[in-house]
């Protein structure tokens, strides 16, 4: 939806429902303050926000956010963030957990526990927010129409990410861009799919749980069965040196549309 014709009490309810999940019972009243009364549309609310727009040469992703955390990890966020289509916002989670902690590290089964706990907390909020009728990365799918035919040959492409809504989002995206699509949750998954018959293009998330992006890339480009394959690692986050050896490409989220298609078009060629 455009953020003038989000009302401003719809973004009153995400915030009411993320806190009412994230701090339950009496731990709602540690939750970070934010003053989001008044207003009439989301437009009037955003200045009150965390700016984290990007800018890239003449693109341009807008994304506002309050890191209201939860009660075990502080630093996650509610986003409303231009979402795959230019000038249309969704509402999202942003676990904003993307250290990349290896099992040698004494902290790995903790910090594991709490990312599991943020993407548990993050697919609930999310639900509530759908059950509502808040606008989500699902809705985005109604406004794709008609879109740019990306391969004339039906060429496959594998999307590995822990986030349903944007499996399923992209796989629709890139089906009607001409592409046969299969999804992976995480790495594990990847692999084996990978095994059973190798895509054209593996697009994947940076973070995923069983088995990360850059240790999945680690693996694909480790076989000479599946070295060749073309990966884009996408990411909200920056990424460490060690993904740019394993890497053909990246892409940060949230997604946009004529970004994903130039690369995946350069890719597939």
């Amino acid at each position: 939806m455009k953020l003038r014709a989000i009302d401003a009490s719809t973004v009153r309810l995400a915030a009411k429902l993320y806190l009412s999940l994230a701090y339950p019972g009496e731990l709602v009243t540690k939750a970070p303050p934010h003053d989001l009364k008044g207003g009439k549309t989301a437009e009037d609310l955003v200045p009150r926000f965390a700016d984290e727009c990007e800018e890239s040469g003449e693109t341009k992703v807008c994304r506002y956010v309050l890191r209201l955390g939860n009660s075990q990890y502080p630093h996650m966020k509610l986003v409303l963030e231009e979402n795959i289509l230019r000038n249309e916002y969704a509402f999202g989670v942003d676990t904003h957990d993307n250290l990349r902690v290896t099992p040698e590290n004494p902290d790995y089964e903790r910090f594991n526990a709490v990312r599991a706990h943020n993407r548990h907390l993050a697919t609930r909020i999310e639900q509530a927010w759908q059950a509502a009728g808040i606008p989500t990365v699902t809705d985005i799918q109604e406004l794709f129409g008609t879109v740019e035919k990306l391969s004339e040959q039906q060429q496959s492409v594998l999307i590995v990410d822990d986030e349903a809504a944007i499996r399923e989002t992209l796989k629709e995206l890139l089906t009607r861009a001409g592409l046969r699509v299969r999804t992976a949750e995480n790495g594990v998954v990847a692999l084996a799919c990978v095994a059973e018959e190798a895509p054209n293009l593996i697009l994947m998330d940076y973070q995923m749980p069983e088995l990360d992006g850059v240790s999945t890339c680690e693996k694909l480009k480790g076989d000479p069965a599946t070295a060749q394959i073309p990966v884009l690692l996408a990411t909200r986050s920056q990424v460490d040196l060690a993904s740019l050896t394993y890497a053909d490409g990246f892409l940060v989220k949230p997604y946009r549309q004529d970004v994903l298609f130039s690369l995946v078009k350069k890719l597939l060629e």
